[in-house]
């Protein structure tokens, strides 16, 4: 045997990877942030300790990844109509800002990012997210349906904060309500990006 050859080490079972983060979402739910430990993540979830380690280098990531997943969402296709797809993504953020396991996660999360390196690696989960909006605003500029320039990050901001801020202090409370207004005032402020312009070029002459 040629030990110069990279041992391999036993592959993940991505049974126990959902049992880990199934188990960590219902205890955010159910006890809170600060009780959310790893021993009774691994209680709940049947594994040991070492096991989570290995696959996860500490509490922090792992709740990261059982409260905003691990980046690689699923995004809902868009239509040719796009308040319609604004509304769609208004309703999946509040959605899961507004679940149990955010609603305990997110604050705690948020004060333990201490580090210019913890507050990069939350925003980053949010970069594929960030790129799929920014695409379906520059399509409805290139289909005609709004006028450009587009402030895709700029609205992009507005989603998150006011989805994140809603579902955190009231939950799903008028959850429809909420959606529509939102997606409507996305949509009109979409709408007028070029008047938008024009007002920036104007306080800059």
């Amino acid at each position: 045997m040629n030990e110069n050859l990279p041992r391999l080490g036993r592959p993940r079972d991505p049974a126990k990877d959902h049992a880990v983060l199934v188990a960590a979402r219902r205890l955010l739910g159910e006890v809170g942030y600060q009780q959310t430990t790893i021993s009774a993540i691994a209680r709940r979830a049947k594994v040991s300790a070492p096991a989570i380690y290995r696959r996860w280098p500490n509490r922090e990531t792992l709740l990261e990844e059982a409260v905003h997943g691990p980046g690689r969402h699923e995004f809902p296709e868009w239509t040719d109509d796009l308040r319609a797809d604004l509304m769609t993504w208004t309703r999946i953020f509040l959605a899961r800002a507004a679940s149990p396991a955010a609603r305990a996660g997110i604050p705690g999360l948020l004060a333990d990012a201490t580090t210019e390196a913890d507050r990069a690696r939350l925003l980053a989960l949010q970069d594929p997210v960030r790129e799929a909006f920014s695409a379906r605003l520059d399509r409805a500029v290139r289909d005609g349906e709004i006028p450009g320039p587009v402030y895709a990050a700029t609205l992009f901001e507005i989603l998150t904060g006011a989805t994140s801020v809603r579902g955190l202090t009231q939950g799903n409370a008028q959850a429809d309500e909420f959606a529509e207004s939102l997606a409507g005032a996305l949509y009109v402020l979409a709408s007028h990006g070029a008047e938008m312009s024009a007002v920036k070029e104007g306080d800059r002459s």
